[in-house]
């Protein structure tokens, strides 16, 4: 198999505080993009990333899974860290190896204790963030509110880039404010392809779309300029824009839906291809000593069949 190109990697770390959805994240990342024929579910033991017996016995992570999936022909290498406190070192470990996050927060709790750890981590090591708002489906659950959270405790420079259709039982779609597109929930099915935004929520999503693009052009003189002069922005120049943003630590994207029911999945991997830079646009930060070509050791697995299995990643 030939080398990936650098530029078409995507290596990010799932991570977030205990029971926040990160395995079933991950099963709908890798169902959505093809990887997987079914959509496995934490409480039947199918999901990819909690292989051990443990795992499925205590319907928690309690070790790192790697997985991989391949979407608008960019690799992504996915992380499922367990967001138990008592597994910290897993999570100090992946955060070293990846130069984005995805950061999983209950739509139902909000920002919780294991949120400002990871947080915290990923400030130190200069990882960007992208942050997902799961469960929105569940009783209490309430994007706004968390997005006012993540604003106040973690940064306000969180802003949101997905918003909900209805809330709670009555949740039955997400709308894409980057893209100005819509998904309805495919209920554990494969997601369709974009639709239109609903009538109704024409006004609170222009409102969310002024706060993304106001957030975005300060990073951008050059769209600045446009902007205050009233010019249209395209798409796809407001995503580049987004990207070096993100890059830089200057925007924090907010992404929302429900795992379970693979609602959002599609725009989310969007999301992580056009928000989380590659290899080539954030270089490691890593010291190596000097060295060519050097490789840090992710974790051991004491395998009772293969042996000693390390998993790492080569700096070249």
């Amino acid at each position: 198999m030939p080398a990936q190109e650098p530029g078409k990697i995507r290596n990010v770390a799932v991570v977030g505080h205990r029971g926040t959805g990160k395995t079933s994240l991950v099963e709908a990342l890798l169902f959505q993009a093809g990887e997987t024929n079914r959509l496995g579910a934490i409480e039947q033991g199918t999901t990819v990333s909690d292989w051990d017996d443990d795992e499925r016995k205590r319907q928690m992570s309690i070790s790192s899974a790697l997985c991989h999936a391949t979407w608008h022909e960019r690799k992504l290498n996915l992380i499922d860290v367990p967001g138990d406190p008592s597994f910290q070192g897993e999570a100090r470990a992946a955060l070293r190896v990846v130069e984005g996050a995805l950061v999983a927060v209950s739509g139902v709790m909000g920002v919780e204790g294991g949120t400002g750890r990871v947080w915290k981590r990923a400030d130190e090591l200069d990882v960007v963030r992208v942050v997902v708002v799961t469960m929105l489906d569940r009783e209490r659950a309430d994007f706004f509110r968390v997005l006012g959270q993540l604003q106040a405790q973690l940064s306000p420079k969180c802003i949101a880039v997905h918003l909900p259709i209805g809330s709670e039982h009555e949740l039955t779609g997400i709308v894409d404010v980057l893209h100005m597109t819509a998904y309805t929930s495919p209920e554990g099915g494969k997601e369709a392809g974009p639709g239109p935004i609903p009538d109704e929520l024409e006004s609170v999503v222009a409102e969310y779309r002024e706060k993304l693009l106001d957030a975005v052009v300060e990073t951008d003189e050059d769209l600045m300029e446009r902007y205050l002069d009233g010019q249209e922005l395209g798409v796809e120049e407001v995503a580049k824009a987004l990207k070096t943003a993100v890059t830089r630590g200057e925007v924090f994207p907010v992404a929302c839906g429900v795992s379970t029911k693979n609602l959002g999945t599609a725009a989310l991997l969007d999301l992580i291809v056009e928000g989380v830079p590659s290899p080539n646009r954030k270089p490691s930060s890593i010291d190596v000593g000097g060295a060519g070509v050097a490789a840090f050791v992710l974790k051991t697995i004491a395998d009772p069949f293969a042996g000693r299995i390390n998993i790492f990643r080569v700096l070249a």
